[in-house]
């Protein structure tokens, strides 16, 4: 594709991804023109970005917008692909810093007593005690 077409993507994963679809993008072209609701799906051959798509009367989906040109479908794919890695592996390094953070707030916390029965108290825990 020619140096002309600029594409600015972003791509959001889906925490608990839903059927095939793995993540959302959204892409600028040429600081022109916005799509939303591209999917990114996990399809049979892999990675996919599927455009934004309506249902027709007949019950049949049509892309609602759309690359004209094979190359710019290859590109377009191949940036939203691209990106979602990009966030994906963004996410992951996040949830294992929190993770790691948990564990050690775990550890290090000290363990508190738990009151002795027949001493008189309630058997119910109190909003602390859970």
């Amino acid at each position: 594709m020619s140096d002309s077409i600029k594409l600015d993507v972003r791509a959001y994963p889906i925490k608990e991804p839903k059927n095939k679809t793995v993540a959302f993008a959204s892409v600028t072209i040429n600081d022109m023109i916005g799509i939303n609701g591209i999917q990114v799906i996990d399809g049979r051959n892999g990675l996919f970005a599927q455009m934004p798509q309506t249902k027709d009367a007949k019950g049949e989906y049509r892309d609602i917008a759309f690359p004209v040109t094979k190359e710019l479908r290859q590109e377009l794919n191949s940036a939203v692909i691209a990106k979602y890695i990009e966030e994906k592996a963004k996410v992951s390094v996040k949830e294992e810093i929190k993770g790691g953070q948990t564990a050690t707030k775990e550890a290090s916390a000290p363990v508190k007593d738990a009151p002795a029965a027949g001493k008189g108290k309630s058997s119910k825990k109190t909003a602390q005690e859970h």
